[in-house]
């Protein structure tokens, strides 16, 4: 069997909301190229863990960071670190979807503009390219200059995702991406992480057992902060080493 790359390597790492200790000690290599899985219960914190893979918690006021994330063995948090490339590398597509008060074209092509990434020539090529790759181009083709708000809330997190893809990222992380979607633009995503995770590296947080178990490939249970136990996703749900682990995906406990 090929070895499998990492692409993030997390050493010891802590996390404070001011006197807050929200993660503790937390370390775990995350696969090139799979889908990782984040369970656990509310809180526990699986979403402030997501937002140190890009350093999105930089924004908020007061918080401390302790322990080492290497992204392809550079450390994220180094102070030669240029995080807007760094964002650009590891996108986030939030729990709620959140388009743009813009067209469906302006939505996808924001990023590749502010970045500079393509003359105007080759834009509406990769809106296009990144609409496909979201499953989306059947549904918006003939309407790109109408506003992204007036499509249904999974066609709008498929747009989230691809504005993510327009600015060619290396890993996606994804917060809870289907929870308020109904179960029909629930698949519909799930079907596409999978197509996704061919090209990219996929880390998402969700609080469906189900969905853990039939999209990823690696599965880590938080708890207060802490990681209790991560692993091949198989093996968590069927044969997992810890009790609390079985006892948490078998529903007796959260």
């Amino acid at each position: 069997m090929p070895q499998v790359e990492k692409k993030f390597r997390i050493e010891d790492l802590d996390f404070f909301y001011g006197s807050f200790q929200a993660l503790k000690k937390i370390s775990m290599e995350i696969a090139e190229r799979e889908i990782t899985a984040l369970i656990g219960p509310s809180g526990c914190g699986k979403s402030t863990f997501l937002r140190c893979l890009n350093r999105m918690n930089d924004t908020i006021p007061d918080v401390r960071v302790e322990g080492k994330i290497f992204l392809d063995d550079q450390d994220i948090y180094a102070d030669v670190q240029d995080v807007a490339i760094l964002r650009r590398r590891v996108g986030m597509v939030f729990q709620k979807p959140n388009p743009f008060p813009q067209s469906i074209f302006d939505n996808v092509a924001f990023g590749p503009r502010v970045l500079d990434l393509e003359p105007a020539l080759n834009l509406a090529e990769r809106v296009e390219s990144s609409l496909r790759r979201a499953a989306l181009w059947d549904d918006v083709k003939d309407q790109l200059r109408d506003s992204a708000l007036g499509l249904s809330l999974g066609q709008q997190q498929r747009l989230c995702i691809a504005r993510v893809l327009a600015v060619e990222p290396e890993v996606i992380l994804m917060d809870e991406p289907c929870s308020a979607l109904d179960p029909i633009a629930t698949m519909r995503i799930e079907e596409l992480m999978r197509g996704l995770a061919t090209e990219f590296t996929i880390v998402i947080v969700t609080h469906n057992m189900q969905q853990a178990a039939r999209v990823s490939d690696k599965t880590g249970l938080f708890w207060l902060g802490e990681l209790v136990e991560f692993g091949d996703t198989k093996k968590i749900f069927t044969r997992p080493a810890n009790k609390q682990t079985e006892d948490y995906v078998t529903g007796r406990l959260g």
